[in-house]
């Protein structure tokens, strides 16, 4: 050989260090799996009808609306209109509106009308709803992706609003309610409850995402500054909503600091992203607040509060009444007109929703517990298990999900305990709602968005903990190598230079042009391995037929084996004998310029290849699905002889991806791969070198088939005995 290689194209198989993990190809795929979650999400939200809003709440919400496309000013209604619940006393034409209500959606309502120009706020908050259910899912793929460090993982999120349709009473949207309704909650949940859920879902997605990445103390500053201002935006559109986003930022701080001051910096950066959540929301207000107590004359400071925590906890007593229509064992009815009376009943002139009227209410729910303390705590036990229940679903397929990919030998732990970790304040604050008010749909805000992320999560790991198996072939699976087991290696001295394995199949018309263009170039060191599969042309005869007049110097061994050229390449390498092997097809594609070209290059090189450029849609797609950095599908390969052999025994496919599973083994093991340049010969190819449809689909099953099992020549050893192959390779890159 040369020792002057001709100049090439190499491709390592090591992934480049940092944030980033695989092809450029392969983070666009992801992408595009995200954009069609996104725009299916988009459609099934914007094409729901209008969900009104409860009664009440749907004269607040136009009053409010129309008020604020007459004056400008945010949260103000005309005098004696809108809820009978919100009205206090006016002095002018204009009042203050919405305080018995997180304002969130009534601020997303006036400001989306500037965008629809509608008479109603409804058009609007569905757009902003779509806009919200939409949005995260552009980049949760890549997200869980990034978490197993594998594409795969992410590429099964697209199943996500399939498995939420089954998970989660029937709806394909994930992280939000938004829509639906039951025997408890027969007004679909609205946008005042899908807004918030949105914008938490929205907001663990980015935390999620961002715990994959390893980021500069500027640019965690910035992330973490960013997730206040949305978690202020959550506690706007429900209160309390942002706080468990705020919580989570210290996670993201925990990953990133040094192990002595992990905890410390982890507690102090989500103490400081509460504190700024918190005065971001109360800055918002205060805004706001000053605004409209300019256009109504009103003082903010005397606005009443119809939604005061102790309101809330005293009705939460009444449970199981708006569940099952059961009478409170404390005689307590779910209604605010019963709430009014019984303050009524000790003040006859208390104003509702003052700060005497929560005063009352508090001193009537610390009574009830003094009096009954283990039935209210029945109570509180009763509604926990009631959310249990109705997220049980979801919460086993979690746990599924991410059992198994923790128990799995290769598994992220570090990383996917931090991604589940990030959820759990929100879970905590989720819990408050339901537990401590009364488990309807409308109060699962956080908790549906909290385990919309973990169910996400839990989808890409169970399908990575399916398909990633372990290569190695255990005693039971023994038997499905049948005949694979390598023959007894040949001594060192005796072992041939080179193998040429050229499977046939209907070959006739050129395999005897084929064999003497070999039998010119080769010599006694070498030899020509013929593996005919499934012939009906008479190759069978022919080849033997050869084989017992062949007189020339290199040996030529004829073979047969099932049909496909996958079958036929890994017989022809178990058989044979040469440090080297060269795997071709029966009509050269390349001539001899391949063979040529791979003379040159230096001993070395374990694996080169002659490509055939398959187009650039191929192209992407092998790239992105199995993060390969070979540019185009083999048509020839170079490689060493040991391991060829080693991996036939384990390889997994038998049609014309063979070399494709060769060339990924590789990569993942670490070798570099070449690509030489070689000159397609057009004079030998042959009608049935193209493939028809029947052979292109075979292609694409077993090329699928590849990407989803693409993890087994990355992550374990392979422990079938292996005859005389011994093969180094650097560590953790085993097929």
């Amino acid at each position: 050989m040369s020792p002057a290689p001709t100049a090439v194209t190499s491709t390592p198989g090591v992934r480049a260090p940092g944030n980033r993990l695989w092809p450029r190809s392969t983070s666009v795929l992801l992408i595009v799996v995200g954009v069609v979650l996104a725009v299916v999400s988009f459609l099934v939200v914007i094409n729901m009808p209008e969900l009104g809003w409860h009664s009440a709440r749907n004269h607040e919400l136009q009053a409010t609306y129309d008020a604020f496309r007459e004056t400008g000013t945010l949260l103000v209604k005309a005098a004696n209109s809108g809820s009978k619940y919100t009205q206090v006393p006016a002095t002018g034409p204009w009042v203050s509106a919405t305080w018995d209500d997180d304002p969130g959606a009534y601020i997303v309502a006036s400001l989306m009308g500037l965008v629809t120009g509608s008479s109603s706020p409804y058009p609007g908050l569905g757009l902003a709803e779509a806009l919200l259910v939409a949005l995260p899912l552009l980049w949760l793929p890549t997200a869980v992706a990034r978490i197993f460090k594998r594409p795969i993982a992410g590429y099964a999120v697209v199943l996500l609003p399939l498995v939420m349709w089954l998970l989660n009473n029937g709806t394909f949207l994930a992280g939000t309610e938004y829509g639906l309704s039951d025997a408890a909650s027969p007004t679909p949940v609205y946008a005042l409850y899908g807004i918030a859920a949105s914008i938490a879902f929205l907001s663990l997605s980015l935390l999620v995402l961002f715990c994959t990445f390893r980021l500069r103390t500027s640019v965690l500053i910035a992330v973490s500054c960013g997730l206040a201002v949305l978690a202020a935006a959550g506690n706007l559109s429900r209160s309390l909503s942002g706080m468990g986003i705020a919580a989570g930022v210290g996670v993201l701080w925990w990953l990133h600091t040094r192990k002595k001051w992990r905890w410390v910096a982890g507690v102090a950066a989500a103490l400081a992203a509460v504190a700024l959540t918190i005065g971001l929301q109360s800055a918002t207000m205060t805004g706001l607040n000053a605004a409209r107590a300019a256009q109504t004359g009103q003082s903010m400071a005397n606005l009443p509060d119809a939604h005061a925590v102790w309101h809330s906890l005293y009705l939460g007593l009444s449970y199981p009444e708006p569940i099952t229509g059961q009478h409170s064992p404390l005689g307590i009815a779910w209604s605010d007109e019963f709430g009014w009376d019984q303050a009524r009943a000790i003040d006859p002139d208390v104003v509702i929703a003052s700060a005497d009227y929560d005063l009352i209410l508090r001193h009537l729910y610390v009574a009830q517990v003094k009096a009954h303390p283990l039935t209210v705590a029945n109570l509180y036990i009763d509604k926990f298990l009631f959310v249990v229940r109705e997220f049980g679903a979801m919460i086993s397929f979690i746990l599924v999900g991410l059992v198994l990919a923790l128990t799995r030998r290769a598994s992220p732990r570090r990383t996917l305990a931090a991604t589940i970790a990030v959820t759990i304040p929100t879970l905590l604050v989720g819990l408050i709602p339901p537990v401590l008010v009364m488990p309807l749909l409308y109060y699962y805000s956080e908790l549906t968005a909290a385990l919309s992320v973990l169910v996400a999560i839990a989808l890409g790991g169970l399908v990575w903990s399916l398909t990633a198996r372990p290569a190695h072939v255990s005693v039971s699976e023994r038997s499905l190598l049948g005949d694979r087991a390598l023959p007894p290696g040949p001594a060192a001295e005796s072992a041939l230079g080179l193998s040429v394995v050229v499977p046939t199949r209907n070959g006739s018309a050129v395999i005897e042009r084929t064999l003497s263009t070999l039998a010119d170039r080769l010599t006694a060191q070498d030899e020509i391995i013929v593996v005919e599969n499934g012939s009906t042309d008479g190759t069978g005869e022919l080849l033997h037929e050869l084989e017992a007049r062949w007189s020339a110097a290199p040996a030529l061994v004829v073979l047969a084996s099932p049909p496909g050229p996958g079958d036929a390449l890994r017989a022809g390498a178990l058989a044979s004998r040469g440090r080297r092997i060269m795997l071709t097809a029966d009509d050269l594609p390349f001539g001899m310029t391949d063979y040529d070209r791979f003379t040159r290059l230096p001993e070395s090189v374990m694996v080169a290849i002659g490509p055939k450029s398959r187009g650039r849609a191929r192209r992407f797609l092998r790239s992105a699905l199995l993060e390969s950095r070979v540019g185009d599908t083999p048509e020839t390969v170079w490689v060493d002889g040991e391991w060829c052999r080693s991996l036939a025994v384990v390889s997994r496919e038998s049609g014309s991806v063979w070399m494709t599973e060769l060339v990924l083994a590789a990569e993942r093991r670490g070798y570099e791969v070449i690509e030489v340049p070689v000159v397609a010969d057009r004079r030998r190819e042959t009608p049935k070198r193209r493939s028809g449809a029947h052979g292109r689909w075979r292609s694409a099953i077993g090329f699928a088939r590849l990407a989803i099992h693409n993890d087994e020549y990355r992550d374990e050893n392979a422990t079938v005995p292996l005859g005389s192959a011994r093969v180094s390779a650097p560590a953790g890159a085993d097929f």
